[in-house]
């Protein structure tokens, strides 16, 4: 799924790529920030992308979601460009019912700081007979 993030900085005008998500796996509540550098190169596409930190339930989602942008940078003469963002993974604390549908909530002030909440679902208790 593509997404228009909008200004980046005065350097890059826009971004396109995948909504970030809160890992399938990583619902069982692990939360936590993950901390990323990624390179562009000339043509603001991701060539590299280096976890630095975070929990390792959530560092391959966050890894793919970056490697989806791509940025529209400036006619410069640089060829290269580094960045780092962190991604924060936690929960709303909202409690849910099997049935009931989980709310993402994504906030992007930049791509130097990304959002990631979800509500979870409440463990089913095994009866004993």
């Amino acid at each position: 799924m593509l997404s228009r993030f909008g200004a980046i900085t005065s350097r890059t005008d826009s971004s396109t790529g995948q909504m970030p998500k809160y890992p399938p796996l990583a619902l069982a509540r692990i939360e936590g920030e993950v901390k990323v550098t990624f390179l562009l190169n000339g043509k603001g596409e991701v060539e590299s992308v280096e976890i630095k930190s975070g929990p390792t339930m959530l560092r391959d989602a966050t890894a793919d979601i970056v490697k989806s942008w791509k940025f529209k940078l400036p006619d410069l003469l640089r060829t290269e460009w580094k960045y780092e963002t962190t991604f924060r993974y936690h929960f709303s604390g909202k409690e849910l019912q099997s049935k009931e549908t989980a709310k993402l909530t994504i906030v992007v002030d930049s791509f130097h700081r990304i959002d990631v909440m979800s509500d979870f679902y409440k463990p089913e208790t095994q009866s004993s007979d």
